[in-house]
């Protein structure tokens, strides 16, 4: 067992990383195909980092969640899985009464963090996360940026920011990372439109389905995505190791 930099662990060839996120726990990604090596590298980083960390297994992977348990993580939720085939939404923008959408890279990015760190506050599992200004701009950058699918919302008769959408461009299947309207907007027609706004670009190049997740005690999320003829794939558990 090495550790080859300060985030990253590594044991037989295999590397554990762990990624900070924005509500200051470390993600802990573990190496896939390895599942042998799971308990011996969940151990050692429980062992270096004095932080919270959290990491997500399948529920049915029993040997993992055993192992995890060792080394001192407990689960703390469990998420939905979701195939949202694009061929099931409709093939013409849907109407959103009062608002027009713009790219995030065309919005003001102090205007959009604290719209996301709103929206945030109501997922489940989002709690303490604090989005910036600058950390939004540097996802900008990031290879599965897509302009065309990141969009907000924005009250035509105001200016106010409502909604986002936000796709991340990945292979084999782009994820579909946050959908959100702020309170007053909620069970209307501002959320479906803007997923359809993202999903046709994405239909027009022959991309058949995106992926999603939700909470499993978010039942607001669930028959959305039911509604627009989600499929569930697995469910998967959060498991988290407090910091000492």
């Amino acid at each position: 067992m090495t550790r080859t930099a300060e985030d990253v662990w590594s044991c037989d060839g295999a590397e554990l990383a762990v990624i900070m996120r924005p509500d200051g726990k470390g993600l802990v990604r573990l190496p896939t195909g390895r599942p042998d090596l799971w308990a011996t590298l969940a151990a050692a980083v429980a062992h270096d980092v004095s932080g919270p960390l959290v990491l997500e297994l399948d529920e049915a992977d029993t040997a993992a969640a055993d192992a995890l348990g060792a080394a001192g993580f407990r689960p703390t939720r469990r998420e939905q899985h979701w195939r949202i085939p694009l061929d099931r939404l409709p093939d013409r923008q849907v109407t959103a009464d009062g608002h027009h959408f713009i790219r995030v890279a065309d919005a003001d990015p102090e205007r959009v963090a604290r719209l996301d760190n709103e929206i945030r506050q109501d997922i489940p599992g989002a709690a303490g996360w604090y989005a910036t200004a600058a950390e939004l701009l540097e996802t900008l950058s990031d290879d599965e940026f897509d302009p065309a699918l990141y969009l907000i919302a924005v009250r035509t008769e105001t200016g106010e920011y409502d909604g986002l959408v936000r796709v991340w461009n990945r292979s084999p299947a782009p994820r579909l990372g946050c959908l959100g309207v702020r309170r007053p907007w909620r069970r209307t027609r501002l959320a479906p439109a803007l997923l359809y706004a993202v999903a046709l670009p994405l239909r027009e190049r022959g991309v058949p389905e995106i992926i999603t997740e939700t909470d499993v005690l978010n039942r607001d999320s669930h028959r959305m995505v039911e509604h627009i003829g989600g499929v569930p794939t697995v469910v998967r558990v959060e498991w988290e190791r407090p910091a000492p």
